[in-house]
């Protein structure tokens, strides 16, 4: 059960890690997008690029910060073209939903050039 430090305070939280597993390691410099689904159309809420240890930190604003239809747009194209790697996808979305606004939501990305995989960790 996910408790709150101030009952009734949302604390959702949406992070990313990824993996390269073509190679043992993170993948760093990776170009990510979130986006929520509003209004019937997909809405650019924040781009940010993965660390040293493959990670994106938070990847939302207070203002943001609402129960819906997410997706993170994974550009491993950008990432592979760096490390000289051929890839068969340029582009990897992962779309989820958010119920719980007090949850945390953590979106991990298994990567290699030939395919991928991706689960909701903690």
């Amino acid at each position: 059960m996910s408790e709150s430090v101030n009952p009734g305070e949302d604390k959702l939280s949406i992070t990313t890690h990824v993996l390269d597993t073509s190679k043992g390691r993170p993948a760093d410099g990776l170009p990510v997008c979130l986006y929520k689904f509003e209004n019937d159309k997909w809405t650019l809420l924040k781009e940010s690029t993965t660390d040293a240890n493959g990670r994106c930190g938070d990847l939302l604003q207070d203002k943001d910060r609402s129960s819906g239809r997410f997706k993170i747009e994974f550009r491993v194209n950008d990432y592979f073209n760096r490390i000289a790697t051929v890839s068969m996808y340029p582009l990897i979305d992962v779309m989820f939903d958010v119920q719980n606004t007090n949850e945390h939501y953590h979106i991990p990305l298994l990567l290699n050039p030939f395919g991928y995989s991706t689960y909701r960790g903690s």
